[in-house]
């Protein structure tokens, strides 16, 4: 073995049991083929921002499962990106052992030992009504009114809206086909599951309002981005994360819905974590199951691959829980005693 800008290599090809953590994840980033580039960055910043600087002296195989759950538990993070964190630090030393620089075995792998750390998050998003979306609506401008309307609609991605071209509408089909996407400011072929290839169902309202928006834009033509920038030389999309900050979180703070304080966002006097265009896939979510659209009609227009991920976006509304509970206060609150009249008192 030798030394060498402080990680430990391997000496010719066999695997071996005394290499770094930092060497291996090293090697990862740099011989790992990506099918995305949202995905080589995403896994880029994970490994050389927070794996590597905890783990990367530690020889890889010697790192103890209890500590990767403790250190996992300890960090100050949803339970999504805690998830992340373990699932990518578990792909490294797969990847090491298909490579050959790691020991075939799970125990080469102490990854594969680290239970209970949940994908799911603990807090509830925020959804809105549709009466409160449409206070946000009109506050907003073209392009912003026609991106959100098409967002609380449709349930389509961000990343696939602003991926969309005008040749990807076809509006006497009445469907949107997705065939790119947006991310990390650079547009990718594809989409993130099979089901997300699915065509989003257009109706003829949403068509004839894409078509206004297509007769104002200055950039129109079948090749041209639907929702282009001229911030962004013109022929790119919008980021996301500028329309929200710059377009969406002011209209809605201006309608009542929200209110932000020190950099902090709240909904009806509780925090909300995030707000932006995917709390509006959320919301459409729970519109539906209030109103008692068949499930498989909801997993089919959010393009899912089952219904467990209704779970996760349906969640009640202030309203229908107060009114919920109004109806069980009824039956369990006695009325009143009253006396009657000219009984009880001068």
């Amino acid at each position: 073995m030798m030394k060498q800008d402080g990680r430990i290599k391997a000496e010719g090809g066999a695997p071996s049991e005394n290499l770094s953590f930092s060497y291996v994840a090293a090697e990862y980033l740099s011989r790992k083929e990506w099918k995305k580039e949202s995905t080589k960055v995403l896994h880029q910043h994970l490994v050389n921002d927070i794996l590597v600087p905890r783990w990367g002296d530690r020889v890889a195989v010697r790192i103890e499962p209890p500590k990767i759950k403790a250190w996992l538990r300890s960090l100050a993070l949803e339970n999504p990106t805690r998830y992340k964190l373990k699932t990518v630090m578990g792909t490294v030393y797969t990847f090491a052992q298909s490579e050959g620089l790691l020991p075939l075995g799970e125990q080469y792998n102490p990854v594969r030992y680290v239970k209970g750390i949940e994908s799911t998050s603990e807090y509830e998003a925020a959804v809105l009504t549709p009466e409160q979306t449409l206070k946000v609506l009109e506050q907003l401008q073209q392009p912003e009114y026609t991106m959100l309307v098409l967002v609380a609609a449709t349930g389509i991605r961000m990343s696939e809206m602003l991926g969309l071209r005008w040749s990807d509408v076809y509006e006497n089909r009445g469907e949107i086909r997705i065939r790119r996407t947006y991310v990390y400011g650079k547009v990718e072929l594809g989409a993130k599951t099979k089901l997300s290839k699915s065509a989003v169902a257009m109706h003829h309202s949403l068509g004839q309002l894409l078509k206004d928006w297509r007769a104002e834009s200055a950039y129109a033509s079948d090749d041209d981005f639907v929702f282009a920038s001229r911030r962004l030389m013109g022929c790119k999309p919008r980021r996301g994360s500028m329309v929200v900050a710059d377009h969406l979180k002011p209209a809605a703070v201006r309608a009542g819905v929200i209110e932000v304080k020190d950099g902090k966002t709240y909904m009806d006097g509780e925090l909300v974590k995030r707000f932006g265009f995917h709390t509006f896939r959320h919301s459409l979510t729970s519109w539906l199951m209030a109103n008692d659209e068949n499930p498989q009609i909801v997993r089919a227009m959010l393009r899912w691959t089952n219904l467990n991920m209704l779970s996760q976006y349906t969640h009640g509304f202030k309203s229908d829980k107060l009114e919920a509970q109004g109806a069980v206060l009824g039956k369990l609150i006695r009325e009143p005693k009253r006396e009657p009249d000219g009984v009880g008192g001068s």
